[in-house]
């Protein structure tokens, strides 16, 4: 198979979101007890538990459902205004059904598909547009989620950027 920079871009985000970030934010959930998880400084801040349902959301509803054409109904204040404390497992499996959706619609995505515009956003964007939004979005959460980790137990994660797969 030739490599063109539109198969290039789609092997790049798909390893980084699926495997590289998403690798990230397994790490710090193990790290962390279930209280720390579902810790805030403040009641206008989001708990790690808060945004990796935030990430589940905008993952299922970007790449599953904008992407690969999934059925799925997003409740984006749902994933915020979550106070139970869900245990870790239940967060990774819900993390891990987004991943695998994301994987999947990445995977059979064509490359020339990606200059595609799509109607299933609250704006027309091309597919392109699309997966760059989620990566970028996603990967600014993994940093959120990595850096309160750090606050809550200083010796929790080490460079995780760098023993993580993907890198």
């Amino acid at each position: 198979m030739t490599r063109s920079i539109e198969s290039t871009f789609l092997e790049s985000a798909r390893t980084r979101l699926c495997v590289h970030l998403t690798g990230q934010i397994r790490t710090c959930l193990a790290a962390l007890k279930v209280e720390q998880i579902w810790w805030r400084p403040n009641e206008s801040s989001n708990a790690i538990g808060n945004l990796v349902l935030h990430c589940v959301g905008s993952t299922r509803f970007y790449i599953g459902h904008v992407v690969g054409n999934r059925d799925f109904v997003r409740d984006r204040a749902a994933e915020f205004a979550a106070r139970r404390e869900l245990p870790a497992a239940e967060l990774r499996a819900r993390l891990d059904l987004a991943i695998e959706e994301a994987d999947e619609a990445l995977a059979q995505l064509a490359p020339e598909r990606l200059l595609e515009t799509t109607e299933r956003t609250s704006k027309p964007m091309t597919l392109l547009e699309v997966i760059s939004l989620q990566l970028a979005h996603y990967a600014l959460h993994a940093g959120q989620i990595a850096y309160a980790t750090k606050l809550l137990d200083a010796d929790a994660i080490h460079e995780i950027w760098r023993t993580t797969p993907g890198h």
